[in-house]
């Protein structure tokens, strides 16, 4: 470990925003398997299973970033100057520049995901608007590794100065990563609003309405902090205090790789806190629909044959289920009887 005295500036800062971002992502991604297994028995599995992907690429970022912190960088450049790892520290904070990168791209297909598993077969448009979006969003993170690592003649005289040779690529590095910022935060706005035009065509209560897109809407934080990410970048060509001026880049990419996690289990976990509530309120045991219940338009019928499956496993109104946590589950006997609803859906012309 570095001495004490290299610890300081920004420092703090970026070791408090990683911990406490990535303390906040893992108990909601606890809570999420939880209702995953116990409340909503076993839908949207694909959808965990991503973001559990960016979950895990995150928890090396902040370890790099913790480290990096404590050889010096986040500290004025005339105090670290001389520490003995603040190469390191460099060579560690653009490694994980990259793995955050696809830790917010694994937290965007998972929320992309869930999106398609409530929309089901309708709205193709949409669909293919969400596949494109995130394609060329993979592609621009891919093409980041390279490109950042290519900057430098020696590529090593990136993170280490005093090695002779050349930066000639951080112009080139620059204008990439304007286009990747940029297009990842319109990926951002598009995956926060799109399920509100899902949502809104739907025969659903106001307040349901509001709840979910609010819910999804958080990725509109996301699309900030990329955009502020972005602006941090473009402006390390200019610096003169370059470890004490690096320390924003990493505090707003790490709020963007967390955060991103962090919308993308919010309205997953809307079963949970519905049954939270009506455990609360309830004191006793329902035998009939709840008010919960009452925010969709449905039909009950028994005997009957269940409406088709979209391509993800689900149809739409079990997704809508796992929105809404059904808490019969369990309660009846499924032997024999078949319970499903029917959705009307309206569409504007």
């Amino acid at each position: 470990m570095a001495s004490p005295d290299y610890y300081g500036g920004h420092g703090p800062g970026i070791v408090g925003v990683s911990v406490s971002l990535c303390c906040v992502a893992t108990i909601l991604l606890a809570l999420r398997y939880y209702t995953f297994f116990y409340v909503v028995r076993n839908k949207g599995a694909a959808a965990l299973l991503w973001a559990t992907v960016a979950w895990a690429l995150g928890i090396p970022s902040v370890i790099l970033y913790c480290l990096s912190a404590s050889y010096g960088l986040g500290n004025h450049i005339t105090i670290v100057y001389d520490a003995p790892k603040l190469t390191t520290a460099l060579l560690f904070e653009w490694i994980a520049a990259n793995t955050i990168c696809f830790s917010v791209w694994f937290a965007k297909l998972s929320t992309a995901i869930y999106i398609l598993e409530v929309q089901g077969h309708t709205n193709k448009i949409g669909k293919w608007l969400l596949i494109v979006t995130l394609s060329v969003n993979l592609i621009c993170y891919v093409g980041t590794i390279p490109i950042i690592f290519t900057q430098c003649t020696p590529a090593d005289k990136l993170w280490d100065q005093t090695k002779p040779g050349n930066c000639n690529g951080v112009y080139r590095a620059f204008v990439w990563a304007t286009f990747t910022g940029a297009w990842g935060s319109m990926t951002d706005l598009i995956l926060a609003f799109y399920p509100s035009v899902i949502i809104w065509n739907l025969q659903l209560r106001l307040k349901l309405k509001l709840i979910i897109s609010i819910l999804m809407g958080l990725g509109v934080v996301t699309a900030v902090c990329s955009l502020i990410k972005t602006i941090e970048f473009g402006r390390l060509e200019a610096v003169k205090d370059s470890t004490y001026e690096i320390a924003p880049l990493m505090i707003y990419g790490m709020t963007e790789m967390w955060v991103v996690l962090i919308a993308s289990s919010a309205a997953p976990l809307w079963p949970l806190v519905r049954r939270s509530i009506q455990s609360t309120t309830s004191t006793s045991p329902r035998s009939g629909p709840s008010p919960f219940n009452a925010l969709y338009s449905v039909s009950r019928s028994r005997f009957s044959k269940t409406s088709g499956r979209s391509k993800y496993g689900h149809t739409y109104s079990e997704a809508l289920r796992s929105i809404d946590g059904d808490s019969q589950d369990g309660i009846v006997p499924t032997e024999g009887i078949m319970l499903t609803r029917s959705l009307t859906v309206k569409h504007d012309a």
